[in-house]
């Protein structure tokens, strides 16, 4: 007992005097009667603090034990990965970079059902991502998952959870040890959701499709309770970090309700199961029921299809894209379409005979347009680059106009050394007015580059036209990254 005992406690152990005899106090009497033998009482008891010590000792065991195992398994998974593919690793790069990283960490991609995570032993950190969620997802929103879990590196958050580690070995009988654990790493959550949504503010609601598409992948896996992974799959902050991330952006702090939130969610049921089940809430809808089964469909496409449906005008805030999976049967058109929404992270609203479409927090005098839904891709590259015509200013076609502009971002690192200038691009506008490739002709540095490209990309257009009938062109388009 001494030797498993932590210093802090005393043990006594009672030492029998087998000088004794039998029927003085503290000597072992062994009556035999019958063939069978008893063990009178010897008036001995174990001491309190030598049971309390085994007992802190087994939990501590078990705690690290259970670590143990969990790295076991991580490595026995590793040892069947293969190294990322090319463009992720290339994306890897690219945001630990822009993430103030020295170096990218190893990436590698397994097919085992574990969710996407960095792995530190002995000083050696991984980036491990599943394979089958990065099919699920589009390069926009695996850019967001990578800087999600580049962004756990930039913060040192796996020297944290050996922190933990310690922590709950030392005081896993305390509530407040696990209470505590988790709320640092929904903090730490919660600060990573802050760092993409500040690195990517383009893309926050590929991020929110992200967020949703890994809560999907995640659901039923069955995670461990000391998963790191947990917070990412933990459905009820979901819905407030998704708000976060589409409406405020640039807030640092967290607010006193949601401090106060937090510590409620610790015994809070799922909250945000018909965002994953996709059935809407039982409201008083009174559309005609529909049964609908898609994937993966395009946001506007389906919104059309709405429209259709309901037979009113449907306007959207231009730039909303976005996919939809839904899975229903006999629901009201209505209440499908909010179901849509709100999955979507957007905000909508009925007047007369239109229903209208918004971002989350968005003002209400940006003009909404009718949905319209994507036009037919071209049957090959080699046919519609055919078609293409060289814009000349003064010729005989009329030049497109930009509808929708979102300005670039400038990145973080270029403006930190004092790198600018301009950036010219030749976008290919389709006769529809969508940019369909993004070539760059000058550019002062790369990641000025991809700035430029990912803003370009979002570009919409009305069309240019030629004898009064659109068409698509090669159309030269320049943007300035200045230093205030």
């Amino acid at each position: 007992l001494r030797l498993l005992a932590p210093p802090l406690f005393a043990v006594d152990l009672p030492i029998p005097d087998f000088g004794r005899s039998a029927g003085e106090s503290g000597a072992a009497v062994v009556a035999v009667s019958g063939g069978g033998v008893s063990l009178a009482d010897s008036g001995f008891s174990p001491d309190p603090r030598a049971v309390i010590a085994l007992v802190w000792a087994a939990g501590a065991l078990m705690v690290i034990g259970f670590a143990i195992a969990q790295s076991v398994q991580l490595r026995q998974i590793l040892a069947a990965s293969g190294p990322a593919s090319p463009e992720i690793a290339s994306r890897v790069a690219v945001l630990s970079r822009r993430l103030g990283l020295r170096r990218a960490p190893p990436t590698v991609q397994v097919l085992d059902l574990v969710p996407p995570m960095l792995w530190a032993f002995l000083g050696s950190v991984r980036l491990i991502l599943p394979s089958d969620l990065l099919a699920r997802l589009d390069p926009k929103q695996t850019d967001t998952l990578l800087a999600h879990e580049l962004a756990h590196l930039s913060r040192r958050d796996h020297w944290v959870r050996h922190l933990e580690l310690a922590a709950l070995a030392v005081f896993w009988w305390n509530p407040i040890a696990w209470w505590a654990t988790k709320r640092v790493r929904r903090a730490q959550e919660l600060c990573c959701d802050q760092r993409v949504a500040e690195l990517l503010p383009e893309n926050r609601r590929a991020y929110a499709d992200c967020l949703v598409e890994t809560a999907r992948f995640l659901s039923g896996r069955g995670l461990p309770l000391g998963s790191p992974a947990r917070a990412m799959a933990d459905m009820t902050q979901m819905k407030g970090r998704i708000r976060m991330i589409m409406s405020n952006p640039h807030s640092r702090r967290l607010s006193l309700t949601s401090k106060i939130a937090a510590s409620v969610i610790l015994v809070a049921a799922v909250t945000i199961t018909p965002m994953l089940t996709a059935q809407p809430e039982e409201r008083d809808y009174s559309g005609e029921p529909i049964t609908l089964s898609i994937k993966d469909a395009d946001l506007n496409d389906v919104l059309a299809t709405f429209a259709k449906i309901s037979g009113y005008e449907i306007l959207v805030e231009p730039g909303i894209t976005g996919t939809v999976t839904m899975n229903v049967e006999q629901v009201p058109w209505d209440g499908a379409l909010v179901s849509i929404v709100q999955n979507q992270g957007l905000e909508w609203e009925r007047s007369g005979n239109q229903i209208i479409i918004r971002r989350a927090g968005s003002e209400k005098t940006v003009p909404a347009k009718p949905v319209k839904a994507s036009p037919p891709a071209p049957p090959t590259a080699e046919v519609f680059n055919s078609n293409v015509h060289k814009y000349v200013e003064g010729g005989e076609i009329e030049p497109p106009e930009a509808l929708d502009k979102l300005p670039p971002k400038y990145p973080p690192e270029m403006r930190k050394a004092g790198i600018s200038g301009r950036v010219v691009a030749e976008l290919v506008i389709d006769q529809n007015g969508v940019v369909r490739d993004v070539a760059i002709q000058e550019s002062p540095a790369e990641e000025l580059s991809a700035a430029a490209t990912e803003a370009f990309e979002q570009w919409t257009f009305e069309p240019a036209t030629m004898d009064g009938k659109p068409v698509a062109v090669r159309y030269i388009v320049t943007v300035e990254f200045k230093l205030k």
